[in-house]
């Protein structure tokens, strides 16, 4: 016998108890939803340098002033709460050709006339494995367009060459999740923004970057599921804007 909702009195429907929910299995092992979900951070950072020519009077074994460096891709942001310290490996002729700079700004200034690679070493807070750079020092200007010439030498505009890069931690530290928290509370006295070079910085449009470094995850992911280590970066290179 089929009997409505309607029928039912409404001494009986306020007294009713509701039906017991019914038990959800757990999903079987191995499922993706079984999995914990990764608890990963990631931070945006750059490594550059900046050349000057010096000019004809200079001596010509000192011919340019550089600075090579690492810095926060945010001009409003302190480096220092996420970044450890920084190894710079020169040029073996320069001496003494390994640099630590234990705080910020983590850059390198010295003079010289040749191009060469320089090894960077990034230590993090928190325990986390130090990720390795390289960056070639460039003093000369390249052509601003294919098929056309290199620019000339200026006192007035220096060399720059730049690598947008973001790390990936796929288990980040306490510590380090903390640092990275403060970090997004920006600190402006504590940025590049007061760089004798910022003018000079490279821009990087953020919407590209982002989608290219949210491929990169995906792909570190899986390498990590697949026994790949815990910290990766992957590159883009920018030019300088005036």
């Amino acid at each position: 016998t089929h009997m409505s909702t309607a029928s039912l009195s409404a001494a009986a429907a306020a007294t009713a108890a509701p039906p017991a929910p019914l038990p959800v299995p757990p999903p079987p092992a191995g499922s993706a939803s079984a999995e914990v979900p990764v608890q990963h951070a990631s931070r945006p950072i750059v490594v550059g340098s900046c050349a000057y020519w010096r000019g004809k009077e200079a001596e010509e074994s000192k011919s340019h002033e550089w600075t090579v460096y690492v810095r926060a891709a945010s001009p409003d942001e302190d480096p220092g709460l996420f970044i450890k310290r920084v190894v710079f490996q020169l040029h073996p002729t320069i001496t003494p050709s390994t640099r630590t700079v234990e705080a910020p700004p983590f850059e390198v200034t010295e003079q010289g006339w040749g191009e060469f690679e320089v090894g960077i070493k990034v230590y993090y807070h928190g325990g986390e494995r130090a990720v390795d750079f390289s960056h070639l020092l460039k003093l000369y200007p390249e052509a601003e367009v294919a098929g056309s010439p290199a620019r000339e030498l200026s006192i007035d505009r220096p060399v720059v060459a730049e690598k947008y890069d973001e790390i990936v931690w796929a288990e980040p530290s306490a510590e380090l999740r903390a640092r990275l928290s403060e970090a997004d509370k920006h600190a402006p006295e504590k940025g590049w923004r007061s760089s004798k070079h910022a003018k000079w910085f490279c821009t990087f449009e953020p919407e590209p970057q982002e989608a290219e470094m949210k491929a990169c995850y995906e792909r570190i992911t899986q390498e990590r599921r697949g026994g790949g280590g815990h910290t990766r970066h992957a590159s883009c290179s920018g030019a300088a804007s005036e």
